[in-house]
Order: structure tokens, then sequence, then C-alpha cells
């Protein structure tokens, strides 16, 4: 991934017609868009490699917004279809829609498409057969709510600018942190005893995160999805 990213950034891998790419358009559903589309929120800035766009419902005049929103951009756009099992009637959709949008305006899809995908998925197959630029898997033991430390957020977190290296470090750090047994130094066991308490021991109250920092404005929708 950091491998691909950095040939994305250095005009190594370039658009079907030349130039280097300068938007993103990740396609998905539930926690494969929901997701990355958090780490470009919480991550980006006005600096990112590549600006980022998301087809995340089965609505077509929101996918047509996006769509208008990139204009004539599309041709510098780079698209990631996620799909673990590689046949979600949902993100084939958004995909029809976007590979209909690049043929239009006289474009390849497979020239402009990368694949997030289960090994030997139909849209594995589909992206081999068609000559995507690339294919990254994901193990089919990764389910989309937990997919955001995989391909699913690491390659367009990459692609837009993050430093998934560090992200990676701090998620293990914490992996760490709350698998320690002793309870005064676990923060999720803390934070589980607290909300026990709380609730009376029987959930009596419910948990409402608020995110003060605009960032962050996605972070309680997916903390939800878990």
């Amino acid at each position: 991934m950091r491998e691909f990213a950095a040939a994305v950034h250095a005009g190594q891998v370039v658009p079907e017609r030349g130039g280097r790419f300068e938007a993103l358009l990740v396609i998905g559903i539930g926690g494969s868009a929901l997701g990355p589309q958090f780490l470009a929120d919480a991550l980006g800035s006005a600096g990112d490699r590549l600006v980022p766009h998301f087809f995340d419902n089965t609505d077509p005049e929101g996918m047509e917004r996006v769509l208008a929103r990139l204009g004539e951009r599309l041709a510098r756009t780079l698209t990631v279809v996620i799909s673990k099992s590689g046949g979600t009637k949902e993100t084939r959709n958004g995909m029809l829609l976007a590979e209909r949008a690049y043929r239009q305006a006289g474009l390849s899809f497979a020239r402009h498409a990368v694949a997030v995908t289960g090994a030997d998925s139909e849209l594995d197959r589909s992206a081999k057969e068609g000559g995507w630029l690339a294919r990254f898997p994901m193990w089919d033991w990764v389910g989309g709510r937990t997919s955001v430390f995989s391909a699913v957020g690491l390659l367009p977190a990459a692609l837009q600018g993050a430093d998934i290296d560090a992200m990676v470090a701090g998620a293990r750090a914490m992996d760490e942190a709350t698998r320690n047994r002793t309870v005064a130094a676990n923060p999720a066991a803390l934070l589980a005893l607290m909300w026990h308490h709380a609730g009376g021991g029987r959930g009596t109250k419910d948990m409402v995160v608020l995110p003060y920092r605009d960032r962050l404005v996605l972070f309680s929708r997916y903390l939800r999805r878990w």
C-alpha cells in the first residue's frame, strides 16, 4: 500500500491522459465506506495529496452530485472499489455508475481503478480480467465495522497522504493497553466499569458521544457500528 501510494504521488502511476492523479473516489457501503470517510475527515488537510470523495450509499442523485463536484477532474481521479465479498450489490451499483461516468468522458475505467476485496472474489476476478491498476486483498475474517486498519482504511488514507505507519503504531499501542489485566491501567476496562456503574448494572442509561471538533463529526457514527 505504501509503495502504490508513493508511486501515485510521484507520478509513476498516472491517469490515462497523463498528468497526475488529483482526486480519490472511494466506493463502498457500511463500514467499508464509513471507516475511510472517518479517517479522511479526521486526518485530512488542505495539503492532501489526493482529495477524497465517496459513494457510500445507493442514492443515484447523491452519486451524481459527487460526480458533478469532480467535473473535469474525473480524468485525474483514482477510484477505489471496496467489497470484501466482491458481490455487494450496493457497491457494485456505485461502481457501475462510476464506470459509466468514465466511459461518457471517453475514459477507460480500468486505467483509473483499484480494488480492495477478498482473494478470488467476484470483484477480484473482474479487476484482474479488466486490467485494473491494482488489487489489494482483505482477509475474510475482517468485518466492515472493524476494517479500518486493513486495506479498506489504510489504502485510501495512504493515497490521501496520511502517515499510515503512525496509524498502525497507534493501533498497536492501544491494542496492548486494552489487553492489560490490571484494570486501573486499562482504559477500555475503566470505561466499561464506569458505564456499568452509571447504568446501575442494568444498562439503564444510554451513552451519547458528542464530538466538539469538526474533524470528528463521523466518529460517533463509526463508533455505533461497533
